[in-house]
């Protein structure tokens, strides 16, 4: 549990990596970064969330890639198929310790951040055009 001293302080300045280097994302933030001293070294934490344009993106391409091809039963099973052929799995152990199987890993938001779920995104959607012959992502264009 946060204590009150932590909670009562005044937040840091958040800023935003642009094609121009850092800037900040509010009239606070700007502010606030004015009282540091030039030379000041930060610590930066990423913030960027994913988003759900972002996930109805995916499953979209799956849904079309299914009724497109009929390969797999739905894009469920697509999705899933993805996530084995990268490798994206943990090892499933029987009460001995060995392994007898593979379990396909997360790619729920709380799972996957979202720089992960973009290089995530970025390996299915090449491993499936290899797949299917055609860019998945062709329906955005039409």
């Amino acid at each position: 549990m946060p204590s009150k001293k932590n909670k009562d302080k005044a937040p840091p300045p958040i800023l935003r990596l642009t094609a121009q280097g850092l800037s900040p994302v509010t009239q606070y933030d700007d502010e606030e970064l004015a009282k540091y001293p030039l030379g000041t070294e930060f610590d930066l934490v990423a913030r960027t969330k994913r988003s759900d344009p972002q996930h109805g993106t995916y499953w979209k391409t799956l849904t079309h890639v299914v009724e497109a091809t009929g390969r797999w039963k739905n894009r469920d099973a697509l999705h899933t198929a993805l996530k084995v052929k990268l490798g994206r799995v943990e090892p499933i152990f029987d009460l001995k310790g060995r392994v007898i199987g593979f379990a396909p890993d997360s790619t729920s938001f709380a799972s996957m951040p979202h720089k992960a779920f973009c290089e995530y995104m970025d390996e299915a959607m090449a491993e499936l055009a290899d797949a299917i012959g055609y860019d998945p992502l062709n329906w955005m264009n039409e």
